[in-house]
C-alpha cells in the first residue's frame, strides 16, 4: 500500500468549505476572501512570511467557531442564520448590534405569547454579551489547537486565536486594538467583510461602508488602500475559485503530509465537526476505530480499510450546514429540515473534493454512508451495485455506532438492540449481510454469520487485482500500479478466477460489479 503525501493546502480547503457551512457564508467564500486578501497583501507590499500568515488566516479564521454551538444555539436559537445575519452588520455599532439580537431572539421564540416572547427577547438580549464571551474565547483557544495539530507555526497559530479582534478595541474576547491586533487578522477581516458586503448590498453600498468603517473596525491606511484598489482586487470573485487558484497562490515552501501527519490531520476535523454539541462529542472518532477494525475483520484491503477510517472521521462535516438547534430539539424534524439533513452526505462529498488523489476514494464513501442496497437511503438512492464493499462497512458502522448514542430527540438503544435493529435491515435488504456481521463481530455481538463469504474468500490483495482488472487494466497494468511482479498478478489473476468461478476477465469484471466492488467516483460538483 502506497504511503499517501497530500499537500496540506488541500486539507486547509478542505477546512474553508466546512466552516463556510457553519457560518452561514455563501460557497466558497473563504476560497474567495483568500483571493482577494492575498491580492491586497501583494498591493500593500508585504513580505512572503506575512503573506504566507494571510494566507491561512483567509483559509482557516474560523476553524475553531464548532466549539460550544449548543450554547450559542440555545441562547439565540438558529446558529447559522445569526451569523449570516452578523456578517452583514458593524458589530462595533452597539444599536446595530443589538437590533440584529433582538431579531434573532424574536426568531427563537416567536411561538410565545406576544407578553412572554418580550420578557424572553429583554432576558436575552441583557444576558448576551456574558453569554457570548466565553463561546467566542472558547472559538480563538479551538483556533489555535486545531491548528497546531496540523502543524503550522506559532504565529499562525495566534493570528486564528484573533479571529474577532478589531482595530478600535471593539473587538472580542479580549479587546485588543491597533497594532495588537495583528496585521494579517486586519486585512483578512477587511477582505471578509467586504465580500460579505457586497454580496449583501452591491459594489458600490459596500465601498462606502468601508470608508465609512475606517478608523473603527478597520485601519484608515489599510481601508484607503482597499478602496483605491477595490475594482481591480474584486476582479471575477463574483465567480466561484477552484482548487488550483488557492494552490497556486500558497507562499513558499509547500507543506506535504505524510501519512501519520494525514491521520492526525483527519483527526482534528473529526474532533472540529464533533464539537458542535455533547451528544455528538467523541462520535466520530469511535464510528472510525470500529470502522477499522471491521473492514480488517471483512478482509479489506489496506488501502480500503485506510480510505474507511479517515472517511469515518469526516463522514459527518456535511451536517455542519444544519443548524444546531435543529438536532438540539426533542421533537421530530419537520419536512424541510428532513431534505435539508439529508444533504449532509452531499455536502461532506464538496468538501473532501479538493484533496484530490485517494481523497476522491474518501469523498466517495462520504458521498454513500447513509446509501441503503435497495435504494432506500440518501441522498442519491444508490443501490447495492454503486455500493463497494468499504461503502457497505461504513454504511453498517455508522448505524451501529449512531444508534447505541443518546440525542436530544431520542434515547439510545443497547448494544443488543442496535444490533438486533442492523440484523433487522439485513433482512429488509437494507445493510450488507457480511458488513454488518463484521461490525457487530469488532463491537463485541455475537456472530450469526463467517464474515466475506459472499467475495467467495478472496484475499485482500486478489480484491484490489480484481478491481484492475474489471477495470480495464491488464495483468502488467495492474502489477504495475500495484508494484508487484507481473506473474505474481498472473497468480492472483487465476487464484480468484477459480475462486469466484469464471474464466474470462468479462465475467470476473461482472461478478465485481454485481458486489459492489468496482471503485464510483465523486458527484459532480
Amino acid at each position: 500500500m502506497a504511503a499517501p503525501a497530500v499537500r496540506r493546502a488541500d486539507f486547509l480547503m478542505t477546512l474553508a468549505y466546512a466552516t463556510d457551512l457553519a457560518t452561514g457564508h455563501s460557497r466558497d467564500f473563504a476560497l474567495r476572501s483568500c483571493v482577494l486578501a492575498m491580492r491586497l497583501a501583494e498591493v500593500a507590499g508585504l513580505d512572503e512570511l506575512t503573506r504566507r500568515s494571510v494566507y491561512h488566516q483567509a483559509l482557516l479564521r474560523y476553524i475553531g467557531c464548532n466549539a460550544d454551538t449548543h450554547l450559542l444555539s440555545a441562547a439565540f436559537g438558529d446558529e447559522i442564520a445569526l451569523r449570516r445575519d452578523l456578517q452583514r452588520i458593524d458589530i462595533g455599532n452597539k444599536p446595530e448590534l443589538a437590533e440584529t439580537i433582538v431579531r434573532a431572539l424574536k426568531r427563537t421564540f416567536a411561538d410565545l405569547p406576544p407578553e412572554e416572547l418580550a420578557k424572553a427577547v429583554e432576558r436575552g438580549l441583557s444576558e448576551a454579551m456574558q453569554v457570548s464571551v466565553p463561546i467566542l474565547a472558547g472559538h480563538c483557544e479551538v483556533a489555535e489547537r486545531i491548528a497546531e495539530r496540523i502543524g503550522l507555526s506559532k504565529e499562525i497559530r495566534e493570528n486564528l486565536g484573533q479571529l474577532y479582534e478589531r482595530w478600535d478595541g471593539k473587538g472580542l474576547p479580549r479587546g485588543l486594538s491597533g497594532n495588537a491586533v495583528k496585521l494579517p487578522v486586519r486585512l483578512v477581516t477587511l477582505a471578509q467583510d467586504a465580500i460579505a458586503l457586497t454580496e449583501a448590498h452591491g459594489y458600490e453600498t459596500m465601498t462606502t461602508m468601508i470608508a465609512n468603517r475606517a478608523g473603527g473596525a478597520y485601519e484608515k491606511e489599510l481601508a484607503g488602500l482597499f478602496i483605491a484598489h477595490s475594482e481591480r482586487l474584486l476582479a471575477g470573485l463574483e465567480e466561484p475559485v477552484d482548487r488550483e487558484t488557492i494552490l497556486a497562490l500558497e507562499p513558499t515552501p509547500h507543506a506535504m503530509l505524510e501519512e501519520e501527519a494525514c491521520e492526525e490531520s483527519y483527526l482534528a476535523i473529526a474532533d472540529m465537526i464533533d464539537m458542535r454539541m455533547p451528544s455528538t462529542f467523541g462520535h466520530s472518532r469511535a464510528v472510525a476505530a470500529l470502522a477499522d477494525a471491521a473492514g480488517k475483520k471483512a478482509g479489506l484491503p489496506a488501502s480500503d480499510i485506510r480510505s474507511v477510517r479517515w472517511a469515518a472521521y469526516t463522514h459527518d462535516i456535511g451536517e455542519l450546514a444544519i443548524p444546531v438547534s435543529i438536532w438540539m430539539r426533542a421533537g421530530a424534524l419537520t419536512e424541510r429540515e428532513t431534505d435539508a439533513a439529508r444533504l449532509h452526505p452531499y455536502h461532506g462529498e464538496r468538501a473532501l473534493a479538493s484533496l484530490g488523489g485517494e481523497g476522491k476514494a474518501i469523498a466517495a464513501l462520504v458521498l454513500r454512508h447513509h446509501e441503503r442496497l435497495d435504494g432506500s437511503g440518501y441522498h442519491r438512492y444508490a443501490r447495492g451495485s454503486d455500493l463497494s464493499p468499504a461503502a457497505r462497512v461504513l454504511a453498517a458502522d455508522e448505524a451501529f455506532q449512531t444508534a447505541r448514542e443518546a440525542r436530544p430527540y431520542r434515547a439510545a438503544l443497547s448494544d443488543t438492540a442496535a444490533a438486533a435493529k442492523l440484523r433487522s435491515a439485513v433482512k429488509d435488504g437494507k445493510l450488507c449481510a457480511d458488513a454488518v456481521e463484521a461490525v457487530l463481530t469488532c463491537a463485541g455481538q455475537p456472530g450469526r454469520r463467517a464474515t466475506a463469504e459472499r467475495l467467495a474468500g478472496l484475499t485482500p490483495r486478489e480484491i484490489e487485482v480484481l478491481r484492475l482488472i474489471a477495470a480495464g487494466h491488464t495483468a502488467k497494468e495492474a502489477a504495475r500500479l500495484l508494484e508487484i511482479a507481473p506473474k505474481t498478478a498472473d497468480n492472483h489473476i487465476q487464484s480468484l478466477y477459480s475462486k469466484i468461478g469464471v474464466s474470462t476477465r468479462a465475467a470476473a469484471a461482472l461478478y465485481a460489479l454485481e458486489r459492489g466492488m468496482i471503485e464510483h467516483g465523486t458527484s459532480a460538483a
